[in-house]
């Protein structure tokens, strides 16, 4: 009778390698978003200490200049009209002329200003008044800024500081200006109507703001127009 020794097992042999302990992900992305956070809020903390310290923004701007309009000095028939809008115009320059009804000599429709023109509403054979608005000039080439500021900031702001100035028409694009002038009164004292009334019982108080003119150098060249919304940033300190 054969007799056969039975194996022995060596304990662990066989057994799958235990698994090296790994490091969890979700601790470590959680870590990194949070840096990420806490860096955005210290910069916008930053940004906004700095603008609150040492600027005054406001985006109650426009592009301005200093549109007159063309009126005739008589009152008659239009009989000729020469320019039409984007005509570039000099000081004096003949644009049309009046036949009045009581006479029979052409009276002269000149330029106010050198300048190009933006609107035309006069034409040819309508009866106008004296002083009647027939078109709109302005020197683009020397445009300003128009801003308005908050009462309460008003105090900081002078004739030399440097400004900041986006236009939404021309995107990111800056220009560098001067304050110029800053008016000596709120911008609701030249007001047709008046914003408020102080005379009546139930009067509400109302912000004001002061009209504050920015140079922004020479304009010629550029692509803005009168009127278009602007965000000006004045450096105080």
């Amino acid at each position: 009778m054969t007799t056969g020794t039975v194996p022995t097992e060596t304990p662990g042999a066989g057994a799958p390698p235990r698994a090296r302990a790994r490091v969890g992900r979700r601790p470590l992305i959680l870590g990194i978003v949070g840096l990420i956070v806490l860096a955005a809020l210290a910069r916008f903390g930053y940004t906004y200490y700095i603008d609150s310290t040492f600027y005054v923004s406001t985006d109650d701007a426009l592009v301005d200049s200093n549109m007159v309009s063309v009126a005739p000095l008589a009152s008659g028939t239009l009989a000729t009209w020469r320019v039409r809008p984007g005509d570039k115009v000099h000081s004096g320059q003949v644009l049309g002329q009046i036949k009045p009804t009581t006479s029979s000599v052409f009276v002269n429709i000149t330029a106010p200003l050198d300048g190009t023109i933006l609107r035309v509403d006069a034409k040819e054979g309508q009866v106008v008044a004296q002083a009647q608005a027939l078109a709109y000039v302005a020197n683009l080439d020397a445009m300003r800024i128009t801003a308005y500021v908050d009462e309460s900031q008003i105090h900081k702001i002078h004739a030399g500081q440097a400004v900041e100035v986006t236009v939404d028409a021309t995107g990111s694009s800056v220009y560098q200006g001067t304050v110029s002038e800053v008016l000596q009164a709120t911008a609701s004292s030249f007001a047709i109507i008046p914003s408020s009334d102080r005379t009546t019982s139930n009067f509400t108080k109302v912000t004001q703001r002061i009209e504050v003119h920015i140079s922004i150098g020479s304009t010629a060249g550029t692509s803005l127009y009168p009127g278009e919304n602007a965000y000006v940033r004045i450096r105080t300190a």
